[in-house]
């Protein structure tokens, strides 16, 4: 029989499958997922619109507080707002105006479940009849100081009606800071800023045909990174928005970009939400709630702190069946 020494012995690292019984593995296991790692992306919808249902989580206002209600329930314990915008100009009048569908909703999901984290998005793709996130000069050029006040404005809005966290959309150098010092100004000092690390997708898709943000001329690509460089850019401008002030990132797609979230991770210490945008949502489906499951827990064990994906529900009540 051979005997290994001290010094053959190889050394312990970590749980072996074919050795450890199984209220062992369990002592040391811990849960790939659970519904507090998850977010739900909520999309306000005008009544009776034809698009209501396509994606989960789109609803008219009537609707919200059912469907926040539920997901309190499951104990998912974040939402990321959306409004279809009404009024829309060249200005983006209606994202500033009293009572408008995002203010409503807010505060909608703040009566119904005061104990979830909302988070809105800040841009005037929803709000602008040109689709574009930015406003602009007469010459067309990009209008720094309007673009800043307008999400700025609409960031103090947000916070008075509730909202725990903004998240500047458009990657527009200069924003993060315009909307951190109007919340501050404002006193609100203890809203979140969560800006947008977007990498430029066809994942985009579903969610710009419902909520009609598909810009009316010309694309994005200039206010989102290039997935080809998608490594080394992401983290650059990371570091640009923390320097400005962010609070936490929001990475998105995840999909197709596991491999920057893992970068992403590895360089930055603040909060990371990876955002499973709505072209994912098919392919989810196929994989079935199981799929779903491991796919998020993926996202989690590769950096994310929390996961925002129209799979939350699904996802949640899953899990809880598989608890019982």
């Amino acid at each position: 029989m051979t005997v290994l020494s001290e010094s053959t012995a190889p050394p312990p690292d970590g749980i072996n499958p074919s050795r450890a019984r199984d209220v062992v593995r369990a002592l040391y296991g811990r849960p790939p997922l659970t519904a507090a790692a998850l977010s739900a992306p909520l999309l306000c919808l005008p009544d009776g619109d034809e698009g209501q249902g396509s994606l989960p989580g789109s609803v008219q206002l009537s609707d919200v507080p059912a469907t926040v209600a539920r997901w309190a329930e499951l104990g998912i314990n974040g939402t990321k707002l959306f409004a279809f915008g009404h009024d829309r100009d060249n200005r983006a009048s209606g994202a500033v105006t009293l009572g408008n569908r995002m203010i409503r909703t807010i505060e909608a999901v703040k009566q119904t479940a005061p104990r979830t984290a909302v988070t809105t998005e800040v841009c005037g793709c929803s709000w602008t009849d040109h689709g574009q996130c930015v406003l602009r000069t007469d010459a067309g050029e990009i209008d720094l100081e309007a673009t800043y006040n307008l999400m700025g404005t609409m960031a103090v809005m947000h916070a008075e009606a509730g909202a725990d966290v903004v998240s500047p959309t458009a990657m527009l150098d200069g924003s993060v800071a315009a909307v951190r010092r109007a919340l501050d100004d404002e006193g609100h000092r203890d809203v979140g800023v969560n800006p947008n690390l977007a990498i430029h997708t066809t994942l985009y898709g579903p969610f710009k045909a419902l909520m009609r943000t598909d810009p009316r001329a010309g694309h994005r690509r200039g206010l989102q990174l290039e997935p080809g460089r998608a490594q080394q850019d992401t983290i650059l401008q990371a570091r640009r928005w923390t320097a400005e002030g962010a609070d936490s990132l929001t990475l998105q797609p995840v999909m197709t970009t596991g491999d920057v979230l893992v970068r992403l991770r590895d360089d930055q210490r603040v909060p990371i939400v990876a955002y499973s945008t709505s072209g994912e949502w098919a392919a989810l489906q196929a994989l079935g709630p199981a799929g779903m499951t491991e796919y998020l827990a993926m996202l989690v064990r590769s950096g994310a702190d929390q996961v925002l994906t129209f799979a939350a529900q699904t996802v949640a009540e899953y899990l809880e069946a598989s608890r019982a």
